[in-house]
């Protein structure tokens, strides 16, 4: 992925002059020029659209969510800080519940290995005699090993049960997954 340093305080000096209500002009030519106003807008939109510091260690990876739902779990990068994730569970605990869950992450780059996430997503669930379908929010911390293809997480998914009026905080999980694609 792109690196790039440079000196922030002469790029916003010079966005600043040429974006100044006056212009960058001369003594010469005291009218402000649209055609440097409009390179430096363009030049200020390119240069915030790419990431100035990178996170490439997976593209997408699966594997298995231990907690109150255990499962499986299969995680995609889908922008530079975002992610999917799709979970595949089982609730051992509350009435033998199967569910599904589609989450969306927002990621906050700690290093190049650790992150920062949180992001909500919906849940169904069904077994015997109920249907369940959920609200839920997660926030955690992910780990990629360097040397290995493997990535863990513990998150914390509190969730609303829209269909039975309830709040649910035990939702605490951890997560082994392999990188499929780094």
């Amino acid at each position: 992925m792109i690196s790039v340093t440079w000196n922030t305080d002469r790029i916003l000096l010079g966005i600043f002059v040429a974006l100044s209500p006056t212009g960058p002009f001369t003594t010469a030519n005291p009218k402000p020029m649209p055609c440097r106003r409009f390179l430096c807008l363009t030049c200020l939109l390119f240069l915030t659209s790419l990431p100035l510091s990178a996170q490439d260690a997976y593209v997408h990876a699966a594997g298995l969510r231990a907690g109150p739902i255990t499962g499986l779990s299969y995680k995609r990068f889908v922008t530079f800080a975002g992610t999917v994730e799709g979970i595949l569970g089982y609730n051992f605990n509350n009435g033998r519940t199967f569910s599904l869950t589609g989450l969306y992450q927002q990621h906050f780059f700690i290093s190049y290995d650790l992150n920062a996430f949180a992001g909500g997503g919906m849940s169904f669930g069904a077994r015997s005699d109920d249907f369940r379908w959920i609200a839920e929010v997660v926030a955690g911390l992910e780990y990629s090993f360097p040397r290995f293809p493997l990535q863990l997480s513990l998150d914390y998914k509190p969730a609303y049960r829209i269909l039975g009026n309830e709040l649910i905080f035990d939702e605490f999980g951890i997560t082994i997954r392999y990188i499929i694609q780094r």
